[in-house]
């Protein structure tokens, strides 16, 4: 299936945004006004005298930095005869599995971390590497009265650990009903693990005032601070926020591992396709998957095959029943060297050779690679894309056992973006090198392109079974949605974060269930009509499960 888009065409003059950014807007040090002229708080996120405006001095305390990562790998290399082992590294050949340092009690270890359950010393502990339980980690911000019983304020306390190319958290979706009409809070405790330092950098999303528009406009965003977290540390960050009514989600992202180092919680209140967007989560792995053995591996079995994450935890449960078995420890091994690099596609996949990305989701994420492009442990670029007319050929493939979805997001390339950090280097951030500031955004796509889910293997998923269904898969008819102007007004227009308008069915292809052993697939053909912003070009993201499936390309 094809779906076809040709965006709107910018109102800049066409230039070069890496020679003559015309894109690039003059900084106002002032809030962000409404489409009724007034101001909206809290929407200035540094000033000349105060480069982290909307927060206090964070509080920074040391922890244990040890990370999922560190406890698997230590796991792995216990079975080796030499500790050091490398799988990577041909002059290890010969550290060969070792019988005698096979420990049992270690796989359990190793499913519980998977699973997120309980790991003792551990701060990462409860906080899953497979993707099942955003259903479950829904909060509410807490409101604040003043004498009189009126709301005043609130807060909401988000947990995230930072390691290698992942952030990870406690919370994907946020529920704002208390405070839509006050100004409040979010506590982000960050834990910066083993290889987790970067610059902390909520990008907060922001919808037009529905009060006075009557329907859910796409209007700034801005990065809320950019302040720079260290190895084995605790930083607690209160950072204030406009009032609910405006929110649209907060995108977390550390350029320093983009894309794979991201996440995003979501609106609660948002309805997509005519569901809450948390009961997207909780139609596919239940609303307590957490409950018990059986509840838990019903809603892992949801989980494509071919994750790397489940492949290992896969791996586990087999050498509990087992015991030795170098096959199965050496796969176990090669998926966890796959699962800390999403800017690779994993085992079973392979790049479409005539698209520009191929994005392959599963476990609730998304694993991305660009044509030509290298340079995977990097910032992954499409360097081709500087002026308006480019062509983009995005190929998605589906390996979950569930419905994913593709939508296209510009962050000011289309509307114009602001460069408003300043420089932070005397207390060891990057200042306004690597921020967006403030960006007007745009939905490119006006629907959710759907991508059908994967038909699980009669039995276990081998990766060269996966590679021959893809290859032996027959293509759907094409659609075309050419009027994407028709189709995004109705997007705003329905598109109501109380979920009050929203239609049934939205304007979207409509996609024939694969055929035998296959996984889902979709292309997109976007002609892009404008030039880029130079901080990024495309974010890409998964809207009916977006928490951890979002892969950016600068």
């Amino acid at each position: 299936m094809s779906t076809y888009i040709n965006t709107p065409t910018s109102n800049f003059p066409e230039s070069d945004p890496w020679v003559n950014p015309t894109n690039l807007l003059p900084t106002v040090y002032a809030d962000v006004k409404a489409a009724n002229g007034v101001p909206i708080p809290y929407t200035l996120p540094s000033t000349p005298d105060n480069p982290y405006n909307l927060h206090a001095d964070p509080v920074v305390q040391p922890i244990n930095g040890t990370s999922p990562a560190d406890d698997l790998e230590a796991i792995f290399k216990s079975w080796h005869s030499k500790p050091l082992y490398n799988s990577d590294n041909p002059k290890h050949a010969g550290y060969q599995y070792d019988p005698s340092k096979f420990n049992y009690a270690e796989l359990q270890r190793g499913i519980d971390i998977l699973e997120g359950n309980p790991i003792p010393n551990r701060v990462y502990s409860g906080i899953p590497m497979l993707h099942y339980m955003a259903g479950s980690e829904v909060k509410k911000v807490q409101p604040i009265y003043d004498a009189n019983g009126n709301v005043i304020g609130g807060n909401v306390t988000v947990h995230q650990i930072w390691f290698g190319q992942h952030i990870e958290s406690d919370t994907a979706f946020i529920d704002p009903s208390a405070v839509l009409e006050v100004p409040y809070t979010v506590t982000y405790v960050v834990d910066a693990l083993h290889r987790g330092n970067d610059d902390f950098s909520p990008m907060e999303m922001f919808f037009d005032d529905p009060d006075v528009l009557h329907k859910a406009v796409p209007y700034v965003m801005m990065d809320a601070t950019f302040y720079p977290i260290s190895d084995g540390t605790r930083t607690t960050f209160v950072i204030h926020q406009p009032p609910g009514k405006f929110w649209n989600l907060n995108y977390t992202w550390g350029w320093r591992r983009h894309p794979g180092r991201v996440e995003v919680m979501e609106n609660a209140r948002k309805v997509v396709m005519g569901k809450p967007l948390p009961q997207w989560e909780t139609d596919v792995f239940g609303t307590d998957p957490g409950l018990d053995e059986a509840t838990k591996e019903a809603a892992i079995a949801m989980i494509g095959d071919l994750s790397p994450a489940k492949r290992m935890w896969m791996a586990f449960k087999t050498l509990q029943q087992t015991g030795y078995n170098p096959p199965v420890m050496a796969e176990a091994e090669r998926a966890f060297s796959q699962w800390q690099n999403r800017s690779q596609l994993p085992d079973g996949v392979k790049a479409d050779p005539n698209a520009d990305i191929t994005l392959f989701y599963v476990n609730n994420t998304i694993y991305g690679h660009v044509k030509g492009y290298k340079r995977t442990q990097h910032h992954a670029e499409l360097n081709q894309w500087h002026l308006r007319g480019f062509h983009l050929h995005v190929h998605l493939i589906n390996g979950d056992y569930f419905p994913h979805a593709y939508t296209l997001v510009d962050f000011g390339g289309m509307r114009g973006w602001e460069n408003t950090f300043q420089s932070t280097i005397p207390l060891g951030g990057d200042g306004p090198w690597f921020t967006f500031g403030r960006d007007y955004w745009t939905v490119e796509t006006p629907a959710p392109i759907l991508v059908p889910a994967a038909t699980p293997p009669a039995g276990d998923a081998i990766p060269a079974d996966a590679e021959q269904r893809m290859e032996e898969a027959s293509q759907p008819p094409n659609v075309n949605m050419a009027e994407i102007e028709k189709v995004k007004d109705i997007w705003e227009g329905k598109f109501d974060p109380e979920g009050k308008t929203w239609p049934k069915k939205m304007p979207s292809p409509t996609l024939d269930e694969p055929d035998g052993e296959m996984l889902g697939q979709h292309d997109v053909y976007i002609t892009l009509n404008y030039e880029p912003s130079k901080r990024l070009r495309l974010y890409q993201f998964d809207p009916l499960h977006h928490n951890q499936a979002i892969w950016s390309v600068h």
